[in-house]
Order: C-alpha cells, then structure tokens, then sequence
C-alpha cells in the first residue's frame, strides 16, 4: 500500500493556505486512516491544536526546530505593489546560498527518514514546503512521486528575469515549478503568471486545483440587522487593508450606523490598529487574529476582498459566502472564476469605486439579500471538501505509479 505526505513548513501565519490543508489533511485522515501524514513545523502543529482542539494527531509530524518564531515583524515596510528581485553581491550569493543549502538539506534528511519509516511513495510539498524535497528532484534515479503546490500569485521568489542565478537554487522555487511530477496549481492566472517569467513549465505536469472550500459547519446566518461589512486576510500590502480603513472611515463619517471590522494579522497590523484608534470612530473595530472569523462574518452583509492581483480562492471570501454575505473585490486575475453579478459587485482598486460599492449595498437591502442568498448556496454546491479531496486522492496517486518499484 502506497502512504502519502503532506509538507507544509509555516513559520509565522495561519491564513486561507494553512487552514485549506489542515482542515483537507483531518478530511483525508479520516477517510483514509494510516494513509496520509502532514509534515509540519512544530510553531503549525502548535496553532492547529490551539484553534481545533479535537484535531487528529496521529500522523501529525513536526520537524524543525521548536524554538522558532512566529512573531509578525511590524516595521516599516515597502509600500510599493511590484517586487525587484536584486543581484546581492557575490559574497551575499555564497553566503545565501550555504546558508540555504544546509538548512533545507535538514529538513531533507528529517523528512527522508520519515519516509523511510512511514513507507512514503509520494510528497505533497505546499509552497515552501517543496524546497527540501528538491534533493529527490536532483537524484539521479527519482523513485519518489513530488507533487508541487504553488499557489503564489504574487510570484515574490520567481525569478522576474528569465535566467537563473545558482544561489538561488534553495531559495526560489524555478527549480521544482520545472522538474516536479505534477504542479498544483491554484488557478489559470498563477500557470501563467509562472509562464511569463520564463520558466520551462511540462504541459504534462500541470494540475489546476478544481475548486477551494471552508467548513461550512462553522458558517450560519446571523443578525444582520445592523449593517456590517468586514475584511479578514493577511495585513500586508498587496491585500489593500489600508484601502478598506480609508473607505470605512469616509463611510462613517457620512453613515455612522454601518459597523466595520478588520480581521487579521500581518506586518501592517500595528500601522492599520493605530489608524482605527486614531480615527476616533467607535464604529470601527479592529480584532487582530480571530480564532473564529465566522462568528463575525455571521451577522455581516458584506465582505470585501481588494487584493491587488487575484481574489481567487481566498478562504476568507468562502467563509463570509458561507455566512450569506455579498462580496465586494477587486477584478483581477481569477476573481471571476467564483465571484460576479449573481453574488457580489466586481471594482477596480481604487477607494471611490470601493466607497460607491458599499454604499450602494448599503441603500439597496434587496440587492444585498439577493446577493448574500446565492452566494450562501453557491459556495456549497461548488467548493466542498469532497470535491477537492477527490482531486488530491487521484494527483497522489498518479504521481505515485510513475514510480512502481
């Protein structure tokens, strides 16, 4: 019998990624007892039981070290939407290059006597957790299956020319985007995204994820007698909270009865909790992490979701679905593979179009309800962990036969 691995080597968030394969792996565990293990890093293993308490543990396996951090830095950062991958000096590649040469080669040789010891055919590495599976890539004869999830639309350690320098070889991901058995990838605008900077992508080996999901057990609908609009994600630039606390403020100035929340964390989270508090308006509410957005998406109408390049699948947007919530976002990438007319309102990035956006949901109780109501079902007709399961079950698989001893 073929066994199965998970790698997913979080250090610092829990955001959609994280919560998309844990709740996936509990799936999967269950469905399949003994057949599947997650590698995880131990600060992962440790938010996971502190947020589901009753999570199977079984074939939980951490690696690494217990004492890293996974604290945000909050300083200043680069508010520009485009990132300039620099030449560092050659005594800066060396340097780079060893340092993650060995730090990646650890992790190889923990996960290697896993899968000795656990009778592994095939890994699942999810982002950075393909880095140490790159030693299986490089082996002269591959027997094990490596399966790559990228699910990067901002392409932040691809490279944007189209060589590619050898010191980044433990620190980018071109390596395993061109020699991996599959690539998972999210959707249809991070394959090309990959494509454009060119990287020499197998026809062959490309999988696109055929939908996302949440647990849909934890999403009712509320109160919303009160109007309520949310934004949950990661605080950092490119998903645009800062964008969100301008309109909210404009919008409660002229509206002070609507109710607004930002949920998250990130390296603009001190910037973004001093601008609420500076603001003076009580009718905005910053919550940090919240172990359990739904209990705020419930009695919301609105949820927006302005990232800068691409909205889909965000975890976020299916739970506040899930809720009976109408989406605002942004029109970009591949938001329109689950988002348009029947269940939200598609705008450019710009604050007015987004203060407009509310406003007119705001003032218009039947078109938000006709929104809320088809998102509502939508969501669960088509995004479901069975779905997505069955995806996965089969890519492992294959990956796995092309290499029957």
């Amino acid at each position: 019998m073929n066994n199965y691995a998970i790698v997913l080597l979080t250090n610092g968030i829990f955001g959609g990624a994280e919560k998309r394969f844990t709740l996936l792996f509990k799936h999967l565990s269950y469905k399949y007892p003994g057949k599947y293990y997650f590698i995880i890093t131990w600060n992962l293993y440790n938010k996971i039981l502190e947020l589901f308490p009753e999570y199977p543990t079984k074939n939980l396996i951490t690696i690494g070290l217990k004492s890293t951090t996974n604290k945000f830095k909050t300083t200043a950062i680069s508010k520009s939407k485009t990132y300039e991958i620099n030449h560092p000096g050659f005594a800066k590649q060396v340097y780079r290059f060893l340092k993650n040469y060995k730090s990646q080669r650890n992790y190889y040789k923990e996960i290697e006597k896993i899968r000795s010891e656990k009778r592994i055919k095939c890994f699942f590495g999810i982002y950075n957790g393909i880095i140490p599976l790159y030693f299986y890539l490089m082996k002269k004869k591959q027997e094990i299956g490596v399966i790559f999830c990228d699910m990067d639309s901002w392409f932040r350690d691809v490279m944007p020319k189209k060589q590619k320098y050898w010191y980044r070889k433990f620190s980018s991901f071109n390596y395993a985007l061109e020699n991996s058995d599959y690539i998972d990838f999210l959707s249809p605008f991070i394959l090309e995204g990959v494509k454009e900077r060119g990287l020499k992508i197998k026809e062959k080996s490309v999988s696109i994820t055929p939908c996302s999901f949440t647990d849909y057990s934890k999403c009712r609908i509320g109160d919303k007698s009160i109007f309520q609009v949310a934004f949950a994600g990661r605080l950092e630039v490119n998903k645009n909270p800062d964008l969100f606390l301008e309109a909210a403020i404009r919008l409660s100035k002229k509206y002070p009865d609507i109710l607004f929340h930002i949920l998250g964390e990130g390296r603009l989270s001190q910037e973004i909790n001093n601008k609420v508090h500076s603001s003076g308006l009580a009718n905005i509410q910053f919550h940090g992490f919240h172990h359990h957005p739904t209990e705020i998406l419930a009695d919301t109408s609105v949820f927006v979701s302005i990232q800068t390049t691409n909205n889909y699948p965000s975890q976020s947007v299916l739970e506040a679905m899930g809720c009976g919530n109408a989406i605002i976002a942004t029109d970009v990438g591949d938001t329109r593979m689950f988002i348009n007319e029947n269940n939200g309102i598609l705008i450019d990035l710009e604050v007015n179009k987004l203060v407009d956006a509310i406003e007119t949901l705001y003032l218009n109780k039947d078109l938000r309800e006709r929104l809320a109501t088809y998102a509502y079902s939508y969501v669960r007709e088509n995004h479901t962990i069975e779905k997505m399961a069955g995806y996965y079950v089969d890519l492992f698989e294959r990956a796995s036969n092309k290499y029957v001893n």
